[in-house]
């Protein structure tokens, strides 16, 4: 899958999920919604992205907040510059042709999706909105020295960063220089 592709996937699960819940925490509701309706709905999903959505449909959406995020900083890196992340206006756009030749815009804006997208996976595990994963047990001491007991919730940043790849990398079914440059780009956004 190229660049565009990936670009239009992203901006579906965006679109999608803001004009079904009017925002991306509405967790609850994407499972009552039904996980077969939400997945085919979502443009430009490859069949393994699809069957992870209908496994997880509250990590979709979880997933379009993680995209959002990566875009909003995008644009806050390079507010004051003649590129600002402008690949997810209209068609349109002057800049509607970044994402379709590999330049170092697409590169960093794989790399910055994917960690947005890894970002908001530990977050709404670490919130407990997210089945399947919560606290990281390994950051959880028994007691220190002063009998202090740690109550908290560590974020498991594994498991955000690799759902994170698992869902973003799928998507890179070929192994030509492209598809290597693509997973190469996405996995700089998870360092």
């Amino acid at each position: 899958m190229g660049i565009k592709s990936h670009t239009k996937f992203m901006l579906g699960v965006i679109y999608f999920c803001y004009c079904v819940y009017g925002n991306f925490l509405a967790l609850s509701s994407v499972v009552a919604f039904g996980a077969n309706i939400i997945c085919n709905k979502i443009p430009d999903l490859v069949p393994k992205q699809r069957s992870i959505c209908q496994r997880r449909p509250d990590a979709i959406v979880v997933v379009g907040e993680g995209v959002k995020l990566g875009i909003q900083e995008c644009r806050y890196q390079f507010r004051n510059m003649r590129w600002n992340c402008t690949h997810t206006r209209s068609r349109n756009s002057m800049f509607a042709h970044v994402h379709l030749v590999p330049n170092r815009e697409a590169a960093f804006s794989f790399a910055i999706v994917s960690a947005g997208i890894a970002y908001a996976i530990t977050q709404a595990c670490s919130r407990g909105n997210l089945s399947r994963c919560g606290c990281d047990k390994s950051k959880l001491p028994n007691y220190s020295h002063n009998g202090w007991k740690w109550g908290g919730c560590s974020a498991d940043v594994k498991y955000g960063l690799s759902f994170a790849r698992n869902f973003v990398d799928i998507r890179e079914i070929t192994k030509n220089a492209r598809a290597l440059m693509n997973l190469h780009n996405n996995r700089a956004g998870n360092r």
